[in-house]
């Protein structure tokens, strides 16, 4: 599954860090999070956990759902009942192994005739235990979900994103070349 890392020194007073959280809502919200390369798994050290969790909650609630022909609807509905239905049962199986930060409901939805659409809020979730919780590296809800995971140290950011057992794309967010040159090779081989 599709992965972000924030490296250690991109902290919440750094550019790198907004533009994670910003690159992490739009890649749940661009098409209701139904492509292949939405990141899937936020992987974040642990002493920016807080943090990253509060700035994605608030990003995410800003989130305007809807019909996309009105006025400031951010994001439209899933495909289909049945991807609605398929959604919510991968997230409940996610939920086991993880918590809740937002979303994870029928949203508000604006626009006429959304009432009856195939809407699901933005939701984001939280994995304390990433090492030994299977689930949020072998189950994709395939819309707007997104799992928090944090690390301690850049090895076990890299053993994390391994979990994930290969991906189309991963994104790392790092201010240090010497961390882009220490992890890039030894993520490359699960693309």
């Amino acid at each position: 599954l599709n992965c972000a890392i924030l490296a250690p020194e991109c902290g919440p007073d750094t550019p790198e860090f907004e533009l994670f959280v910003k690159e992490v809502a739009r890649e749940m919200t661009v098409k209701a999070g139904q492509k292949c390369t939405a990141i899937r798994r936020a992987i974040v050290p642990r002493q920016h956990l807080d943090a990253v969790a509060s700035a994605l909650r608030a990003r995410l609630a800003k989130v305007v759902v809807g019909d996309p022909a009105v006025d400031g609807v951010r994001m439209g509905a899933l495909a289909s009942h049945a991807q609605l239905a398929d959604v919510a049962e991968r997230v409940a199986l996610l939920r086991q192994g993880a918590e809740l930060v937002c979303g994870g409901e029928s949203p508000q939805t604006v626009g006429e005739g959304t009432a009856d659409g195939a809407f699901f809020a933005p939701t984001l979730l939280l994995c304390k235990q990433p090492l030994t919780t299977d689930a949020v590296h072998d189950i994709e809800a395939f819309g707007p979900v997104s799992t928090l995971m944090p690390y301690d140290g850049i090895d076990e950011a890299v053993a994390l994103a391994a979990r994930g057992q290969g991906s189309l794309v991963a994104t790392l967010v790092t201010r240090e070349p010497a961390v882009a040159a220490q992890v890039i090779p030894q993520m490359a081989a699960w693309h």
